[in-house]
């Protein structure tokens, strides 16, 4: 990577992160998981989604404790925040149960 590149931000929920526990979804979230890692992304978190790591499982809490504090960055949930997420849900494109 170039002096001049900047390391990509990828925003992720929590399903994101449990999908490294999921058969289905293991290969991808465990591929994304280990770029951030290796420090080739900074993984952006939520107030949520950190609100939800609080209720699952140990091992899904686990992942995110084994990667660098550097790679990740919390993320203020702001009205345009908010009214992206409601776009989505009344595109369908997020599903009712994650209206917050």
């Amino acid at each position: 990577m170039g002096p001049m590149m900047r390391i990509p931000r990828i925003y992720a929920d929590t399903s994101v992160i449990g999908g490294c526990l999921d058969a289905e979804f293991s290969n991808e979230s465990l591929h994304f998981i280990e770029m951030v890692r290796k420090g080739k992304c900074v993984l952006l978190l939520s107030e949520i989604v950190i609100a939800e790591l609080d209720r699952v499982p140990a091992e899904v809490q686990n992942i995110l404790l084994s990667l660098p504090e550097e790679m990740m960055e919390r993320v203020e949930l702001t009205d345009e925040i908010l009214d992206l997420r409601n776009e989505y849900i009344k595109a369908k494109i997020l599903g009712p149960e994650l209206d917050r």
